[in-house]
């Protein structure tokens, strides 16, 4: 009987607290044609699989996902957490989505992001905090604080339904102004592009005509975090004598085949296989407590992050 009491007054809880949360829903703050552009280019019907690309490594075979040309500039992801446990670990807001300062096509994208917790009261509802004024507003109004996450996070930002070829990986949702949106979670990440050889034929106005039987070339691994997914595109043009997968390394390309007159390009490709096995990549905070997510916090939470009390003798 107390088992089935208990269950009611819980399907109740939730039940009253999505309720509370349907009728406060946020208005979506406006935004410029360019945001509303890059959006569109973000909505289901662009959705598809992101492709697993093979390269080489030292003679060694990998694979890698291309979320395309970004910028070198770093972004700002805030997630609103209810506070931290005794072992200084986030609890999670059940469902709450992180919230983007930008998206693919809109100045200063890369899929890098610098984390911070926008730590809020204890009964918070999810999802009411879904641009960065609001919780800034929230901040200057003395309801929430900030607290910075070492480190930068790649977190790729993908069409709304899309998913990652081999990988039965969900995406998550989170927000840009308001608007849902889907990112994959790659963990931690540097900010500093390291060199990628691409083979091209020749240039044609200007722009590379790849040698598209060469798989890429690349000279660094994810071994540990910050793992190198930003790369930058370095040209190499051989003769027409050359066979397509000869060079596997880049220490074998020769500065004789450098094309110097094209521009270098930065692309976002994390490498998640390397000879048949899958990396072992460590998760952001956004996947690694999203398991910790509950209506409202097991127990009182902190505003800060404390490490751990050492037992004592």
């Amino acid at each position: 009987m107390k088992t089935t009491v208990g269950a009611l007054y819980v399907a109740l809880m939730l039940a009253t607290q999505a309720a509370a949360q349907k009728q406060a829903e946020p208005a979506q703050p406006a935004i410029s044609s360019a945001a509303r552009a890059a959006l569109e280019e973000l909505s289901p019907r662009f959705a598809g699989e992101v492709a697993l690309h093979q390269g080489w490594f030292r003679d060694r075979a990998i694979s890698y996902y291309d979320f395309g040309p970004v910028t070198k500039e770093v972004g700002r992801v805030l997630w609103p957490i209810h506070g931290f446990d005794a072992h200084g670990n986030p609890v999670a807001i059940r469902r709450q989505g992180p919230i983007f300062s930008t998206v693919p096509g809109l100045d200063g994208y890369s899929g890098i992001w610098r984390l911070a917790y926008l730590v809020v009261a204890d009964k918070f509802l999810p999802n009411q905090i879904r641009d960065i004024a609001a919780a800034e507003a929230l901040v200057k109004a003395r309801r929430a604080t900030l607290r910075d996450v070492p480190g930068t996070l790649n977190l790729p930002l993908v069409a709304r339904g899309s998913r990652l070829a081999g990988d039965s990986t969900p995406a998550t949702m989170g927000w840009y102004q308001g608007r849902e949106v889907q990112f994959f979670d790659f963990g931690a990440s540097g900010t500093t592009p390291v060199p990628l050889i691409a083979f091209v034929k020749g240039v044609d106005a200007g722009a590379p005509d790849f040698l598209r039987e060469q798989f890429n070339i690349i000279d660094t691994l994810p071994v540990t975090p910050p793992y190198a997914d930003l790369w930058q595109l370095k040209f190499a043009r051989p003769d027409a004598r050359y066979v397509p997968n000869t060079i596997k390394g880049a220490a074998a390309v020769p500065s004789s085949m450098i094309v110097a007159d094209l521009p270098d390009f930065i692309r976002n490709c994390p490498v998640v296989i390397v000879d048949g096995s899958r990396s072992e990549r460590v998760p952001s905070p956004l996947t690694e407590f999203a398991d910790m997510r509950s209506p409202v916090p097991p127990q009182r939470t902190l505003p800060l992050a404390v490490p751990p009390v050492p037992p004592t003798s």
